[in-house]
């Protein structure tokens, strides 16, 4: 596999849900993989509808609760991080995304590291 996108910026919340501040998790190179039809339509029958479809080396620190920031500079929440390997058998991880709505506040760098806040 090429990760020839990139960067792909991942983020973890800070503080309430309510609040929508994200602090840096983490930057990666990344495969976009197509999203074919029946994917799409199976995962929004089971209520959490899959946007995109990326691949990236390693990414085994990955969770379901970050979201990330592909080059588009839109918010995407991971709904599953996938870890395994790719097809020459290097660790990779496989990122279901869905598309956030709400706006984000994105806390910058300078900031205290423990907290994410200022």
């Amino acid at each position: 596999m090429i990760y020839d996108h990139g960067p792909l910026t991942v983020y973890s919340r800070v503080g309430a849900p309510i609040d929508g501040k994200l602090a840096f998790h983490s930057t990666h190179y990344y495969a976009e993989l197509t999203v074919y039809h029946r994917r799409f339509w199976e995962s929004v029958q089971a209520g959490d509808r899959v946007d995109r479809l990326i691949q990236l080396p390693f990414g085994e620190d990955l969770t379901a609760d970050l979201f990330a920031v592909p080059e588009d500079g839109l918010v995407y929440r991971i709904n599953q991080a996938q870890p395994g390997e790719d097809d020459n058998g290097l660790s990779c991880c496989i990122l279901s995304l869905h598309r956030e709505e709400r706006n984000y506040d994105i806390i910058r760098a300078g900031n205290d590291p423990e907290t994410g806040l200022p």
